[in-house]
């Protein structure tokens, strides 16, 4: 029996032994997936916090020097931030990523959709404006919906921020990307389908969230306008003793439907009665829950009308800016109009030109049939207003289109010196200081067709909102990689009294089970 017994004993302990090797080979097995997954977990947490310091850091800091976003030719540390304004970031600093936008169109905002011409340097009319050009090393450029021209790839400019250059800046080594998201809270529009008709003097804004498209209820609108009437008969009747102070004339004007109520005159200053009408006020509402605000105006929709309008609409403290023009440029130009950076080395510039210059992108385009179609001349009467509403600076200067070293731009203040201008283009160095360029042209000849407008007004908002640069559009700056572990940070920024959302991603793509650490 005990013999038995013996056997029984060491039967059991190999038993058990096989079921102990066998259990082993199994977790030895089952290990290597289970570290995987615990390892994994731990890195997203960590890239993470990785990325949340670093978007704090981003727009909590100004970088160096403080005022980069003017030219960031001498970068040595990059920050968003506005000096002394944790969270504001500066709107020169967010323009330097749209130019970096412009020479990658990463946010596709240089799409064929986006434009209304699109050439390379050597299809531009004047070697003078090419031989400007090449020299800040642009080689293709692109006309938008408002007749802008922007740079298209300037991958080689020493003025366009490096990505990966500013990667380095941030401690990253080559084992880190990020993705930088800015995007509007707000999405503003005016609906002209139901605004405008003959004498109406509604202006209906709509107020919806960016990223859904819902609408946005009890938002307060305030809509900032130019309107400009070259027959001087569309001010309200209401408003005709105002009139009939500034002329001895009996003036016409239109009646205003019955009930409306108009703004009081206090609203709108009359800047110019004769030639044409030109006025300049505020309007106010409330969005309803369908996201509508109904504002009113002084003077009638009419055909022969130009009307510039600057809309805020806030609700629970978060804002934004939109802009409407009408008539919308899909017409011929009567003037082309860049911004370029770090000209001259002194920052900004504004750069005007005589649409002859683009006359083979506008072919290119169908947007006009022949280069006669564009105005023999301009006068061109340019006003900066700061966003506070005074005057900053004026000017009043005559181009022409020249061709060859004439189309090489010249100061537009030597030309408002002299009186018979033959140059084609010329620039004007912008300050510092963010606010509204107003552009007002009138061509001096009038052999064009009637596609040809006599007058055009071009407004950019320079600086406080660059937004607008990108066609109401979401700014990116960096580099995603796919299928790389992810950390992901947002918060929310203000760019003057924008509210925007900020994301930052940042990607690992080093080896993804080993330990982290910024270089």
């Amino acid at each position: 029996m005990h013999n038995r017994g013996g056997q029984a004993s060491a039967v059991e302990a190999i038993i058990v032994v096989v079921v102990f090797i066998l259990a082993l080979v199994l977790v030895l097995r089952l290990l290597p997936g289970y570290i995987r997954t615990t390892g994994g977990e731990v890195n997203n947490l960590q890239l993470n916090a990785m990325a949340q310091s670093l978007l704090t850091y981003i727009v909590t800091n100004p970088g160096n020097p403080p005022n980069w976003g003017l030219n960031a030719t001498g970068l040595l540390s990059f920050g968003l931030a506005e000096e002394g304004q944790l969270y504001d970031l500066d709107p020169f600093k967010v323009l330097q990523l749209v130019y970096w936008d412009y020479a990658n169109n990463v946010s596709d905002a240089l799409s064929p959709g986006n434009l209304q011409g699109y050439c390379s340097l050597s299809q531009i009319n004047g070697a003078g404006f090419q031989q400007y050009l090449s020299q800040y090393n642009v080689s293709y450029v692109s006309l938008t919906s408002d007749w802008l021209f922007t740079i298209a790839k300037p991958t080689k400019a020493p003025w366009v921020i490096s990505y990966s250059y500013v990667k380095r800046l941030l401690g990253l080594d080559n084992s880190y990307d990020f993705l930088l998201v800015i995007t509007p809270v707000l999405n503003i529009t005016v609906k002209a389908s139901s605004s405008f008709t003959t004498n109406s003097f509604y202006v209906y804004v709509k107020v919806t969230n960016y990223a859904t498209g819902q609408p946005v209820s009890n938002a307060s609108v305030t809509l900032n306008y130019f309107a400009m009437d070259q027959g001087g008969d569309d001010l309200a009747c209401n408003y005709s003793s105002i009139l009939a102070s500034m002329s001895n004339v009996k003036v016409s004007c239109v009646n205003a439907p019955y009930g409306t109520p108009l703004p009081s005159p206090s609203s709108f200053t009359i800047i110019q009665y004769n030639p044409g009408l030109v006025i300049q006020g505020t309007s106010t509402g409330v969005t309803n829950a369908s996201g509508i605000a109904r504002l009113t105006l002084p003077m009638a929709y009419d055909s022969d009308n130009y009307y510039y309008f600057v809309i805020y609409a806030s609700v629970s403290g978060l804002g934004d800016y939109s802009y409407y023009q009408y008539p919308s440029f899909n017409q011929t130009p009567l003037l082309v109009a860049g911004l370029l950076p770090a000209l001259n080395g002194v920052g900004n510039s504004i750069v005007f030109a005589d649409p002859h210059l683009f006359t083979n992108c506008l072919l290119n385009q169908s947007l006009i049939t022949n280069p006669g179609q564009s105005a023999l001349g301009l006068r061109i009467i340019a006003v900066f207003k700061s966003e506070y509403g005074y005057t900053f600076r004026s000017i009043n200067f005559t181009i022409n289109p020249g061709r060859g070293s004439n189309s090489y731009p010249v100061p537009c203040s030597y030309l408002s010196s002299i009186n018979t201008p033959n140059y084609a283009a010329c620039y004007w160095n912008l300050p510092s200081t963010p606010m509204l360029l107003l552009v007002w042209i009138q061509r001096n000849s009038q052999g064009q067709s009637n596609s040809v407008p006599t007058s055009q007004l071009l407004i950019i908002p320079y600086g406080y909102n660059p937004e607008y640069y990108l066609t109401d559009r979401t700014i990116i700056f960096g580099r995603a990689v796919k299928y790389a572990p992810t950390g992901v940070a947002q918060g929310l920024v203000y760019i003057g009294n924008a509210a925007y959302l900020v994301k930052l991603y940042l990607y690992y793509r080093g080896n993804a089970y080993g330990g982290l650490s910024v270089g």
